[in-house]
């Protein structure tokens, strides 16, 4: 759909964290053409992301497979890095510099790990945003989305609701992705009921991942956006309503937070920088395997 202002990516909800991340992906694979594009969010119950100027749906998809072929050429998804991404603290640092050496293409190694940020069996502690445990190893599984995902899938997943139509593996920051059994009619480890992706919003929101740098501090891993523990966390995210280029996001990005505490007067300039809203989504944890889900968001600030 298409208004005076932009392109509506009526796919890709401002109220689910995927759909976030992945209208963040749009805009990062335009910004490698140049920073003109701006993204906002529609004024609607459901807020739906707004690219500007128009771009055709196959442009963009185009841009994405773009940085999808010159990721699967980098550094941070490299084939011969640990495939869980648990290295030791000597290679942490080999690991950052070749990302921060390759440019544009390493960006993603930032928003992975940070140098000297340990767990407590001295291997890289990861990105609060890294949901994937077990069997399901990280590199494997964001090089298959990368490298699988057809223009097709990502233009659908901008411009329609979800289909949920793929067994690929999913990088778990879907707000429906939450199986435990108390939210479930059905068995969620059940052969009979598996779970489905869409490989469209799940490369994009890949690709918008780019936008959340991670740092080492006393506490563990910060992860941009993020806070409380490893186990029971939150994630923040804003919503703005004025268009803004890919350096003006980046700034609001690593601005807001929950309102509350230390960062109360923050809030007070919310609304002049353009945000409409704030949401947030608790970061769950299994006891059993590690695995990641997003919880049901929840608006903690509105505009008046």
């Amino acid at each position: 759909m298409i208004d005076s202002n932009g392109i509506v990516l009526r796919g890709l909800p401002g109220d689910n964290p995927m759909g976030f991340l992945a209208a963040l992906g749009v805009q990062a694979a335009l910004t490698e053409h140049d920073d003109h594009h701006r993204l906002h969010w529609s004024d609607e119950p459901i807020p739906r992301a707004v690219v500007s100027p128009k771009r055709d749906l196959a442009e963009i998809a185009e841009a994405v497979q773009a940085v999808a072929a010159a990721w699967l050429e980098g550094p941070a998804l490299d084939e011969a890095v640990d495939p869980t991404l648990k290295l030791k603290r000597e290679d942490i640092r080999g690991y950052l510099s070749r990302g921060r050496d390759a440019g544009a293409i390493g960006v993603l190694a930032s928003c992975l790990l940070a140098e000297g940020s340990l767990d407590n069996s001295r291997k890289a502690k990861p990105s609060d945003l890294y949901f994937v445990a077990g069997n399901q190893k990280f590199v494997p599984t964001a090089r298959t989305l990368l490298r699988e995902v057809t223009n097709e899938e990502i233009v659908g997943d901008m411009n329609e609701p979800w289909r949920y139509h793929s067994r690929r593996a999913s990088l778990m920051w879907d707000s429906v992705d939450d199986r435990r059994h108390a939210y479930s009619a059905a068995d969620p480890t059940s052969s009979q009921n598996p779970k489905r992706t869409n490989p469209g919003a799940e490369a994009l929101a890949l690709v918008g991942l780019s936008r959340y740098p991670c740092f080492a501090s006393p506490q563990g891993t910060l992860t941009q956006g993020c806070s409380g523990s490893w186990k029971r966390g939150d994630f923040v995210w804003p919503l703005w309503t004025v268009p803004a280029t890919g350096a003006a996001v980046r700034s609001l990005l690593a601005q807001v937070a929950a309102p509350g505490g230390a960062d109360a007067r923050r809030a007070d300039w919310y609304g002049a920088w353009g945000v409409s809203r704030v949401l947030q989504s608790q970061i769950w944890r299994s006891s059993q395997g590690g695995y990641g889900t997003f919880g049901p968001p929840r608006v903690v600030w509105e505009h008046d």
